[in-house]
């Protein structure tokens, strides 16, 4: 409960950071309202300025947003390090658009106390120490051997122990995470039943390994050591083992050289800004326009430049894509090995605040960005000022995510085949494991 207490702050400072940037947003948008309106109206208005297609287009500019889900109260993510808003100007060029926002290094090297946090780390603490002896307890109190002299099937009879203590757990996480989800202010939803299942299924996991440890084991203290060890391996040491070969695998380009060769390009186009426009004309010649005075023959050639700039810098930033996208490939392959990552990759994911979620809102905000450009060139070649009719016409940003649960619901059975493939194993061993104690004894 305090951990989703945490996540109730979190979520509510997101939430005020964002109506705080959007009422910002609004009120630009208004004054060029107010303005275009009284224009149309054939009335003067000292702000009459503002109407130009650049003014519009770098000043009011649009404001894309990512919404928060009521599920990143449960599992803050990613939401820590990226920026959820991010105001699309013409005046940025999409090489150097930014989606981090600086924060605390120290709270960023720990991360938050969310509920995903407690479901991934502290849970299948709680299970070793409710399981770690359950068959070795009876083992070495001698009890087991008074039971295999009944007709009893001790394999039945110590997986009902498991089951029984398996759903007393899952009962009392489910009134626990159920009381939670209340207290933060989430609604019933399938999303949220999709969150139960995955903890559910997590649970499984380590249920089953402590089965299988209790099958190979001979004492408790063996049991005990071999769980955490465990524990240590997979959710600990393997995840940072998966992330370090990512980096290893596909290393990412040099950002200080992007960075050069960006201002290197910007400074040598700067330079010859006359040529680039005509250049730039040569290749789109409906754009040219032979009548009138040019009045933004500045910002014709600041188009043209930006274009170009962009163009020859795009092999630099493919390759930083691409290399992105190996690494999520790679942690999403080598992810299976380890039930923590599955868990937080689905939780995260459920949440909206995966770096998969991240990484699709940054592509609709390029792809936003160019349309946004593209929509005032005319405007800008044509040398008009908008109306108040061009106003309603702008492009609006909307983020719409197309992940989905499938990839949760692949997580949750995986998660549940292992747990299967586990138990048959321990079933298959438990009476040879028997047999050989007796033997011993």
């Amino acid at each position: 409960m305090y951990a989703g207490y945490n996540g109730l702050r979190h979520f509510e400072r997101r939430q005020a950071d964002q109506q705080q940037a959007i009422a910002a947003q609004q009120e630009k948008e208004d004054l060029i309202q107010e303005v275009a309106l009284n224009l149309s109206k054939g009335e003067e208005h000292p702000s009459a300025f503002r109407l130009s297609p650049m003014n519009v287009a770098i000043y009011t500019g649009q404001l894309a947003t990512m919404p928060a889900t009521e599920i990143s109260k449960l599992a803050i993510g990613q939401s820590d390090l990226y920026t959820h808003q991010i105001k699309i100007s013409s005046s940025e060029d999409l090489a150097t658009l930014s989606f981090n926002e600086l924060n605390n290094p120290v709270q960023l090297l720990f991360g938050n106390f969310d509920l995903a946090f407690v479901l991934t780390y502290l849970v299948p603490l709680v299970i070793i120490a409710f399981t770690y002896n359950l068959r070795t307890q009876e083992l070495e109190s001698g009890r087991l051997r008074l039971l295999a002299s009944n007709p009893i099937n001790t394999n039945l009879w110590l997986l009902q122990r498991f089951i029984i203590r398996y759903c007393s757990l899952a009962i009392i996480l489910t009134f626990i995470l159920t009381l939670t989800a209340v207290m933060v202010g989430m609604a019933f939803s399938l999303s949220l039943v999709t969150f139960f299942l995955l903890t559910y299924a997590y649970l499984a996991f380590w249920f089953a390994v402590s089965y299988l440890v209790n099958i190979y084991g001979y004492s408790s203290a063996k049991n005990a050591v071999s769980l955490l060890s465990l524990w240590i391996l997979l959710v600990l040491i393997l995840p940072t083992v998966i992330n370090q070969a990512a980096n290893t695998v596909y290393p990412m380009p040099s950002r200080v050289t992007l960075l050069n060769e960006i201002r290197q390009t910007k400074k040598e186009l700067s330079q010859e800004q006359d040529r680039v426009l005509d250049e730039y004309l040569r290749n789109h010649p409906e754009l040219i326009r032979n009548e009138g005075q040019n009045a933004y023959g500045y910002w014709q050639g600041y188009f043209a430049s930006q274009e170009l700039m962009e163009e020859e810098l795009s092999p630099v930033i493919n390759r930083f894509d691409e290399q992105l996208t190996k690494q999520q490939k790679w942690v999403d392959s080598w992810g299976l090995l380890s039930p923590a990552v599955l868990f937080q990759d689905g939780a995260t994911e459920l949440a909206g605040t995966s770096s998969k979620n991240y990484n699709e809102f940054k592509a609709n905000v390029r792809s936003f960005s160019l349309d946004w450009r593209a929509h005032f060139m005319p405007f800008v070649f044509d040398n008009t000022m908008l109306e108040h009719s061009d106003l309603e016409a702008l492009p609006k940003f909307e983020y719409r995510s197309i992940l989905g649960t499938s990839g949760v619901l692949v997580n949750i059975s995986v998660l549940l085949i292992l747990s299967v493939l586990m138990a048959i194993r321990g079933l298959a061993l438990e009476g040879k494991q028997e047999l050989l104690s007796f033997s011993r004894s």
